[in-house]
């Protein structure tokens, strides 16, 4: 069984940076869109990355799928809620054009398998995120901050989280403005002290999320999180909104995370025992990278 895997979008964004590692891990090789000389294709969706606007993503992707010529292996990102407004109902019906495409449909949780219910009678398989291993390096000295790992949008909680900032303590965004969204920071500027450093390597990545003095996935709507997976991956365990994605990872993997309903008293906590927002040595944290691949490897096989 040989598989192509197509990839869209800029290397950074956290979606291709994992479909990037699902296949160097499977080894296959990477392909653009038009006939393609594999067995199966595996792509990684969510609308933003195709397109502006979520029809003319599901247009994209359909034209693509129509041109690999191949069974296709979709795993959905970012699976939009069933809230009724008009914004999520169109990234509904796209997310529906896409799926019709596939041979297979992948989901990262449970909760987006009960949010692909909503639109689709397609039953996906579940794959949860890998925590990938980082190297190990010396613990750097706390650096006073409430840190959130990656792309800065609206929605994501960096304004819940600087309106609960504790005095004298700042926040950082480690990323960059997702594509459209400059101005937003000098909005969240406006709301307290914040630092955005921009895009950081994967060479730097590791030593700041251990020397975060508050690690923070702030993010209410998540359905799925990279962010999540990679504090785990630094020792980290970080503090999360009680939702229904979060109560799933924390029923998974014991001991992982710190539920809040109010942030402002769970930041206060945090800054008062700094031992709490690490994972206890020996705390499971789920499937690595070789176990996602081999979990998947199963999928592309049945979907030959």
């Amino acid at each position: 069984m040989r598989v192509g895997h197509l990839l869209v979008g800029p290397a950074e964004h956290g979606v291709v940076r994992y479909a990037r590692e699902v296949a160097e891990g499977d080894g296959g090789p990477l392909v653009a869109p038009g006939p393609a000389d594999v067995d199966v294709v595996q792509v990684h969706y969510t609308d933003r990355l195709f397109a502006p606007t979520a029809e003319a993503s599901a247009e994209a992707f359909t034209a693509a799928a129509a041109g690999l010529g191949r069974p296709l292996v979709v795993t959905l990102h970012d699976v939009p809620p069933d809230d009724g407004s008009v914004l999520q109902q169109r990234r509904a019906r796209a997310y529906a054009a896409v799926v019709a495409t596939a041979a297979t449909v992948v989901v990262n949780s449970d909760h987006e398998a009960a949010r692909l219910a909503a639109f689709s009678d397609r039953t996906p398989v579940v794959v949860p995120l890998p925590v990938m291993t980082l190297p190990a390096g010396p613990l750097p000295e706390p650096d006073g901050q409430v840190v959130v790992l990656g792309f800065l949008y609206p929605g994501k909680g960096h304004d819940e989280a600087l309106r609960a900032l504790p005095d004298g303590v700042g926040l950082t965004a480690l990323g960059r403005p997702s594509d459209g969204h400059d101005d937003l920071v000098a909005e969240l500027s406006a709301l307290g002290p914040l630092t955005v450093t921009g895009y950081v390597p994967d060479a730097e990545l590791p030593a700041r999320l251990r020397a975060a003095s508050v690690p923070l996935a702030p993010h209410r709507h998540v359905s799925a999180s990279g962010s999540i997976g990679s504090w785990l991956a630094a020792g980290r365990r970080p503090l999360v909104p009680d939702v229904a994605y979060t109560r799933e990872v924390a029923a998974r993997l014991p001991g992982t995370l710190t539920l809040y309903d109010e942030l402002a008293p769970a930041l206060a906590a945090a800054l008062a025992d700094p031992a709490s927002t690490w994972l206890a040595p020996g705390t499971p944290t789920g499937a690595d990278l070789a176990g996602t691949v081999a979990a998947y490897r199963a999928v592309w096989a049945a979907a030959c």
